[in-house]
This record gives C-alpha cells, sequence and structure tokens, in this order.
C-alpha cells in the first residue's frame, strides 16, 4: 500500500441505510457512514461506542459484523463498496458523514469524494477542528455543525482516542478546552460554513438553564444570522434528562430575540425505532 494510501485510512464504525432523523435534512432516506474516533465526551452522546478506537474493531456492513480477517480501517474506495452493499441494490441515497468525529480523519474525507460520484455529501460535525474543516470543505454538499456549549463536555486530557498500533493518526488539530477555544472555534466554523448549504444543531438537555445557551445564539447572530439552527431535545442518556417544555420555549424565545430561523426537532429515527 502506497503512503497516500495509508494517509487516507479511518476507522470505520458501521455503514447502514437509514432516514436521517436530525438537522435539516431530516425524514431524508440517506446512507450512514460513521467512522470511530472522537475527542469529546457530550454528556447526552448517544453513540459512545464511537469515541475510541481499538485493535480488535470490526465494523458492521447493513447489520452484519465484517469477518475477523477484514480491518475496520478502509480507504475510501473501501468505504464506498460497504456503502453499495448497505444499499443492497436500493437506488443510491445521500452519503452521510457521521461519527465520532470525522474531522479527526481529513485525508480520507478528501479521498471518499471521487469514490461516490455525484452523490450528495453531508458532514456530521462537532465544528471543533475549523482548521481541518477549511481543508475538506469543498467536498462535501451539506454541513451540519453540532453548536456545544462546552458545559455539555467532559474533557479527558490523558485517555488516548487510538489504542495500540495504528496504520494512520488522526489530525493534528487539538480540539478546543477552553471556554474562549470553543468560542472561537464555533466562529471560525461558522464562518466557514457562509453561503454554503449548512445547519446549525443545539442539544438540549433538561439540567440546562436558558441562559446557557446564549453565548451560543450570540455567535450565530454575529458570525452567520442567516444559519438554520435545529434545537434539538436530548433523549434521555445517563444523567441527561429531557428538556421540560418551558426551558425549550425559553430557549426558543432566546433565538427570536436576536432573529434567528429555529425549529425544535427530536431525533426522529429515535421515535421509528430505526438506526
Amino acid at each position: 500500500m502506497k503512503h497516500s494510501d495509508v494517509r487516507a485510512l479511518a476507522p470505520v464504525m458501521e455503514v447502514f441505510a437509514s432516514i436521517q432523523g436530525e438537522g435539516a435534512y431530516v425524514g431524508e432516506p440517506q446512507t450512514f457512514l460513521r467512522l470511530r474516533g472522537c475527542p469529546l465526551r457530550c454528556r447526552w452522546c448517544d453513540t459512545p461506542g464511537s469515541w475510541r478506537v481499538r485493535a480488535a474493531d470490526r465494523a458492521r456492513v447493513g447489520g452484519r459484523e465484517l469477518a475477523d480477517r477484514d480491518s475496520a480501517w478502509a480507504t475510501p474506495f473501501q468505504a464506498a463498496c460497504w456503502i453499495k452493499d448497505a444499499e443492497a441494490g436500493a437506488l443510491a441515497r445521500t452519503v452521510s458523514v457521521t461519527g465520532g468525529e470525522p474531522l479527526m480523519w481529513p485525508e480520507f474525507l478528501l479521498g471518499l469524494r471521487s469514490m461516490v460520484g455525484e452523490r450528495r455529501l453531508h458532514l456530521e460535525t462537532a465544528g471543533a477542528h475549523p482548521e481541518t474543516l477549511a481543508r475538506v470543505l469543498d467536498v462535501f454538499d451539506h454541513v451540519s455543525l453540532d453548536l456545544k456549549p462546552d458545559l455539555d463536555l467532559d474533557a479527558p486530557e490523558e485517555e488516548r482516542m487510538v489504542e495500540g498500533e495504528a496504520p494512520t493518526s488522526p489530525t493534528r488539530e487539538r480540539a478546543p478546552r477552553t471556554r474562549a477555544e470553543w468560542s472561537a472555534a464555533r466562529e471560525a466554523c461558522l464562518a466557514l460554513v457562509r453561503d454554503r448549504d449548512a445547519c446549525g444543531k443545539i442539544v438540549v438537555g433538561g439540567e440546562r438553564a436558558p441562559a446557557d445557551f446564549a453565548a451560543l445564539f450570540d455567535e450565530v447572530e454575529r458570525v452567520h444570522p442567516k444559519l438554520l439552527v435545529i434545537l434539538q431535545p436530548a433523549t434521555p442518556i445517563a444523567s441527561v434528562p429531557a428538556p421540560s417544555r418551558a426551558l425549550l420555549e425559553a430557549v426558543v424565545d432566546l433565538a427570536a430575540e436576536r432573529g434567528l430561523a429555529t425549529r425544535v426537532l427530536p431525533q426522529v429515527h429515535r421515535y421509528l425505532r430505526m438506526p
């Protein structure tokens, strides 16, 4: 394998066809390519199994776990083959790349574009790595930014994301740690998606107060006031409860005071009992 091919590898967790349950394209049939590896620790994360990369990991394609002889580390070409397998002969769908945090693997993302042809390619990202986003932005037809209050994050300072030896390394761009770093990263990502097909998603947990979201709305108003903002009530998980109606209404009012276009959408795929 050439050195450039090794750099383009990414650890695939699963590939599956389903219905988009979040964001601006909610309800659209899509095929999902979920990558492993994430330096963040969101308290309401519904896929914590994607955080770390282990040597024994195997990808799941269309609900079937690959054999032990098949590595989860895939080239863009292999991922494109798995996408077709997951669709089981159905019409080609938009491909949504999610995680984990896809921006951990920029070379893979850059290579994926040519492998999926003219399909729409969507990116779901935490928006914690603006330099990497700038590198791969032209590859994607739509970007969904998670606008995260730093209060919702537990940062593992010493934990390694990739265990043992790996054929390639994640991006060297460090994720934000302080409130100021998070604000700078969000604003940089908001600026990057101006004049592009994009949305911002804010998860509203029941333990939060309306004021916790004011800084996020201020940033959107200042940098990208035309952005569609999706307010997503947290699906109850671990210690994070669902928000009350009063909290949701108060958060909606905060956005409206700034003239932002908002939608309140739960995780629709959960209600449909789909992956």
